[in-house]
């Protein structure tokens, strides 16, 4: 499966030297989110496997952006990763299919906010007042399986929920000869003007 992942060039750096990158989520700017992200885990280990020793969170690339899987674009990429001009490293890689779990880039953020997932207003208005009515522990049971709809794929956009045309993929560690391509880029600055085609650091 071709994926894309933009990284920190240090972190290309240190995958050069030592050959393999691991997440380190101590490092990460979602650590008020570590709920989420532990319950992905859990599902990861379910439907891909185990992690290797010593690895406990996924490495997170894009398989699909607006419908279209193709690599992505960096003038858009720079405006994604923070405001400051550092430069990052948009790897081209390959990780057997088996590898690598698949879920939905927009349905995750409802996850991340923790919000039930539903395909209508209706259906939400319906979920919420099933889910106030439970108990705590039941609560937590009832949006855990709810939250496995990131999952679903199928296309869907209407005046609620958009789903199926931003795909991200998470699995496990990346290693060195599973990189086929890099291209860098630099994070907008501060007071950059709008993206254009002189944007792209090649």
């Amino acid at each position: 499966m071709i994926l894309w992942t933009s990284q920190e060039e240090a972190v290309y750096n240190e995958l050069l030297k030592t050959g393999v990158y691991r997440c380190d989520f101590n490092l990460s700017s979602m650590r008020d989110c570590r709920k989420q992200y532990d319950w992905l885990v859990q599902q990861m280990k379910r439907r891909i496997g185990p992690p290797p020793d010593k690895v406990t969170y996924p490495v997170w690339a894009i398989y699909q952006q607006d419908g279209k899987h193709r690599k992505p674009d960096l003038r858009r990429e720079r405006w994604a990763f923070g405001c400051n001009g550092e430069r990052f490293a948009c790897l081209e890689i390959e990780i057997p299919d088996r590898e690598v779990l698949l879920s939905d880039l927009d349905v995750w953020c409802i996850i991340l906010n923790d919000g039930l997932l539903s395909d209508t207003e209706q259906e939400d208005r319906f979920l919420e007042a099933q889910y106030e009515a439970l108990s705590p522990s039941e609560k937590r049971r009832m949006k855990e399986k709810n939250w496995e709809r990131v999952f679903d794929l199928s296309p869907l956009n209407n005046d609620w929920m958009r789903r199926g045309y931003d795909i991200q993929a998470t699995f496990w560690e990346l290693r060195l000869e599973q990189v086929r391509d890099v291209r860098f880029f630099r994070a907008a600055a501060k007071f950059d003007p709008p993206p254009s085609d002189t944007d792209i650091v090649r």
